[in-house]
């Protein structure tokens, strides 16, 4: 009888080593080829800067470097983007220095790199009596969020103009979408948007730019406003998982993306295409190939490393100064926390 039991209990552990190594065997079948394994992107928002993390997957660099790419919706809310990377549901991120707050306050993401320059304009509609940034004192400005790119971009510009973004105007908050028709209506005097979307009221429903964060033509103009000639607007973020503990999985994440963005630059209307005919960017009248291969060839991709961070520490300063990082921040510390330097 003791016997009997002995045997049953080995043939039942035997069962389970058994089951566990299916397991194995399931999760390593589902990524048989890519020697560096899997990762999960938060990436399709409709906006055109995503076009690295769409190109990685199309046109295959991602699996050129051993990586099983899968993307998927964008939260709106960054917080959410927090708790993605804090739980290991997402790997990286196609995004703006709107995460050095959050990295401040412990996100687990590093900046890895500067990808484009800009794609932001602070916009307001035709007929507005405002002209410049010093005109939106005591106005109400609408961004797709709290603590979104848009709203820094804007906070920068404001505080230059001494404004101050915390008390010196009201935020409201809309879909990127509906951001123009809050404009039209009424309901805001001024929108900060991405492209395409601000591309598109400013083409469809002629809104004036006030504020443009793409300074690749070094305009004094802008320049007086914070936005910086030559500097990155999005960066390539990797979750601390990655960057701490698997550094050669990193590497070829970074690696994936530094070929996307070159493939972009030297092939701006066939990125165009893509991005429009995969749905990845809605079209419209004027958010066409020949506009979005444009749009594209005015944001210089390429993955800049060492001016990337350059540009980190900028914005990071930018951003203390409007009150967005905590007054007593040393930004040489946040930034040696907030960039991975592989």
């Amino acid at each position: 009888m003791k016997f009997n039991k002995i045997v049953m209990g080995i043939l039942g552990l035997l069962l389970v080593a058994g089951g566990l190594s299916g397991c194995g065997n399931k999760q390593s079948a589902a990524t048989k080829g890519y020697k560096n394994g899997a990762i999960t992107i938060p990436a399709k928002n409709g906006s055109i800067c995503g076009a690295p993390n769409y190109i990685a997957y199309e046109k295959g660099f991602f699996k050129k470097n051993g990586i099983k790419a899968s993307l998927v919706a964008k939260p709106t809310n960054i917080s959410d983007l927090e708790a993605g990377f804090a739980s290991g549901k997402y790997d990286a991120l196609n995004g703006d220095f709107q995460y050095l707050p959050a990295i401040q306050n412990g996100a687990q993401i590093q900046a890895a790199g500067g990808i484009h320059q800009g794609c932001i304009q602070v916009l307001v509609p035709k007929n507005s009596p405002i002209k410049t940034v010093n005109d939106l004192k005591g106005k109400t400005i609408a961004t797709p969020g709290q603590g979104s790119t848009p709203q820094f971009v804007a906070s920068i510009a404001l505080q230059h103009a001494n404004i101050d973004p915390k008390t010196g105007v009201t935020w409201k908050t809309y879909d990127y979408d509906l951001l123009a028709k809050a404009a039209q209506k009424g309901q805001v005097d001024a929108i900060g948007n991405v492209d395409p979307y601000a591309y598109q009221a400013i083409k469809e429903d002629h809104f004036r730019v006030i504020v443009d964060n793409n300074n690749s033509k070094g305009s004094d103009a802008m320049a007086k406003m914070g936005m910086k000639k030559d500097g990155s607007c999005c960066y390539l973020y990797l979750a601390n998982k990655l960057t701490k503990q698997s550094p050669k999985k990193a590497k070829a994440v970074v690696k994936a993306y530094q070929e996307a963005a070159q493939w972009i630059n030297q092939h701006p209307q066939e990125t165009a295409s893509i991005l429009l005919k995969k749905k990845y960017v809605p079209s419209s009248q004027f958010v066409n190939q020949k506009n979005v291969a444009n749009l594209i060839a005015s944001y210089h991709f390429g993955l800049k490393k060492s001016k990337g961070k350059q540009d980190v520490t900028y914005y990071a300063n930018q951003l203390k100064q409007a009150g967005f990082l905590k007054a007593g921040t040393n930004v040489k510390q946040l930034v040696n926390k907030a960039y991975y330097d592989d």
